[in-house]
């Protein structure tokens, strides 16, 4: 009888991809259904690794992994494990699994995370999921307080007055970006956010230069950035996955970040109201907030809790 762990076998997109994206449906679909264009993006990830595993040549299991290109290149990133129903209990999960993590002991990780990784499912564990919890408790994940993705509804939404009158009282301009703003946004985030650095980079790549909004201060300067994401962004980008369930009008907002000279001023919430009104204008209706710890300064605006998520990271070494 064939031994479980030799059931594996590397990906093959050209002949996987269907059967991967049909075993996704009947392990977590219900939960959370997904279009077959974002399932494809996200596993087209750079440097993504992924495993099968087959049975008579039936797909049976499936582990999809990713290196970070950046700041955090050291991590393995442990994107997605499913297995189909009739496997499940029988040791094919597990096998899976370190077949993941010798992955990424093999090519230079000291660290493994699950989800995380831009493209990506989910930032951590959907709680939503109690079964894949228990199943990487057992196998020495340890996880931490939950994240959460937020939603609102942004055809009754209207920015409090007072917010934009804060800021303007203190000299502080917000405003989309334009090609020529480009390298001063993004000197800005290697300078502030560098773990958010690559995100602007791509933005700019793809030539949305209006998704970029920034705040200036009364001396010129760049205090503050934001990334949206609009139905007329480029169609590659991937910063909404879960259109299915939001809608294919939803839209995004992402990477916010404020120099913490300049913090306390009322410019952060002032960069989300602002998105909030750009991105209603622009037709989006649902906008989605990903990986979210600070869901009380978003709720300043009418964001809400909308599913939520338990991060983990352990040591390879």
């Amino acid at each position: 009888m064939q031994n479980i762990a030799e059931k594996i076998q590397p990906y093959d997109a050209s002949s996987d991809l269907a059967s991967a994206f049909t075993l996704w449906q009947t392990t977590v679909g219900r939960e959370w259904p997904i279009d077959f264009t974002r399932f494809k993006q996200v596993l087209a990830a750079p440097n993504a690794h992924h495993f099968v595993a087959k049975e008579d040549g039936q797909l049976i299991g499936f582990a999809a992994t990713a290196r970070s290109p950046s700041w955090d290149a050291q991590a393995g990133h442990l994107q997605l494990l499913l297995v189909a129903p009739s496997w499940q209990d029988r040791g094919l999960g597990s096998a899976l699994h370190d077949a993941a993590l010798q992955h990424f002991r093999a090519t230079g990780a000291n660290i493994a995370q699950l989800g995380g990784l831009v493209p990506r499912f989910w930032c951590g564990l959907p709680e939503n999921l109690p079964a894949a919890r228990a199943f990487f408790s057992k196998r020495g994940w340890e996880f931490d307080q939950p994240v959460y993705d937020l939603v609102q509804d942004l055809r009754q939404y209207t920015t409090p007055p007072a917010i934009y009158q804060r800021i303007a009282d203190q000299g502080i301009t917000l405003a989309t970006g334009c090609e020529e703003d480009v390298p001063e946004i993004l000197a800005f985030e290697q300078r502030e956010f560098p773990n958010w650095l690559h995100h602007y980079e791509r933005c700019a790549r793809l030539g949305d230069y209006r998704d970029m909004l920034y705040a200036r201060n009364q001396e010129g300067r760049i205090v503050g950035t934001l990334l949206m994401y609009t139905p007329q962004s480029h169609e590659t980008r991937t910063d909404v996955v879960w259109r299915v369930l939001l809608g294919y009008d939803a839209g995004a907002m992402g990477a916010v970040g404020v120099a913490p000279s300049e913090q306390g001023r009322g410019t952060g919430i002032a960069l989300v109201a602002r998105a909030s009104d750009l991105l209603k204008e622009r037709g989006v209706r649902n906008c989605y907030i990903d990986w979210v710890e600070l869901t009380a300064f978003y709720a300043k605006l009418g964001y809400a809790k909308w599913r939520a998520f338990f991060t983990s990271l352990r040591d390879l070494s």
